[in-house]
């Protein structure tokens, strides 16, 4: 499999993923502990921000100005913090 084929099988697993999730979470939510279906929809959502950030690389690298990639890094990385913050909240309700 080549770079494009690996983006697009993980956007195709995120979009099973988020629609299991839906799923589940409307015929199915009484049975299933939320907590579970929460850390579900986080994995679809952290696969869907990688895809995006792939190819907003691309982009950013496209151009020639640098101020386009420092945006770029800027964003990721306030992505990942937040995403970040997300998964330690999920971490939290398990435990509890």
């Amino acid at each position: 499999m080549n770079g494009k084929q690996v983006v697009n099988f993980m956007a195709y697993i995120a979009v099973a993923l988020i629609a299991v999730v839906l799923i589940v979470g409307k015929l199915l939510g009484w049975l299933v502990n939320p907590n579970i279906l929460n850390l579900l929809n986080t994995i679809a959502q952290i696969i869907a921000y990688i895809i995006t950030a792939v190819y907003a690389f691309c982009f950013a690298k496209s151009k020639r100005n640098v101020g386009w990639m420092i945006a770029y890094i800027i964003f990721v990385v306030l992505i990942i913090v937040f995403v970040g913050l997300n998964i330690a909240g999920i971490v939290k309700a398990f435990q509890a």
